[in-house]
């Protein structure tokens, strides 16, 4: 077994943080979204203009609630173990304003596992990160950042699309990429990659 680089995503990766914030913004809000509606700013179901839904979003990531979110127990486990024979990179369209209490979700539920944190931001690349760090495999639940990875010469197989989400059913069957629905399938295809 060779050891792999390996670039995680934070949000809805490892940590399932979207149906979070799509709960605490209908509670605050009084608004009525879906999971589904969540990664689309143009619906109306928001009842704000894109810089109040900015600013209400960021908000939101100031909670406690939302900084106490981490990793499933059982998630955490395989990443315990997919430690001990790879370097895992925490590589995160968080803003770096956040990069503070992630540490300490990954120092609270995930201590010692990742050998870095990299903080793209809302649009930043995480293909430029991937190259930088020499990544053999990037795990996302968002298309756009596993096409900037494989475009800075991310090996397709590397390529892996997490998780049964709503912003990312039509890019499931896609030849460029592999499709995991859970950390188990993720664990099976990082054994057969490495």
């Amino acid at each position: 077994m060779r050891q792999l680089v390996i670039a995680i995503d934070c949000d809805d990766v490892l940590v399932r943080t979207t149906p979070f914030l799509v709960q605490a913004y209908n509670r605050k809000y009084g608004t009525n979204a879906t999971l589904a509606q969540s990664h689309d700013p143009t619906f109306d179901i928001w009842q704000a203009d894109e810089d109040e839904q900015v600013r209400r979003w960021e908000s939101l990531t100031e909670t406690e609630g939302y900084k106490d979110l981490g990793p499933d127990p059982e998630e955490a486990l395989i990443l315990r173990e997919l430690a001990k024979n790879h370097e895992l990179h925490l590589v995160t369209a968080r803003k770096e304003h956040e990069r503070e209490y992630t540490k300490q979700m990954l120092d609270r539920e995930l201590a010692g596992v990742f050998s870095s944190m990299e903080f793209v931001g809302w649009n930043g690349s995480k293909g430029d990160i991937c190259a930088h760090i020499g990544a053999d495999v990037l795990i996302d639940d968002n298309y756009r950042h596993l096409k900037s990875a494989i475009s800075k010469g991310l090996p397709t197989k590397g390529a892996i699309l997490f998780g049964e989400y709503p912003w990312n059913e039509s890019d499931r069957g896609s030849k460029e990429l592999t499709y995991c629905v859970d950390w188990i399938e993720v664990k099976n295809v990082i054994d057969a990659i490495a």
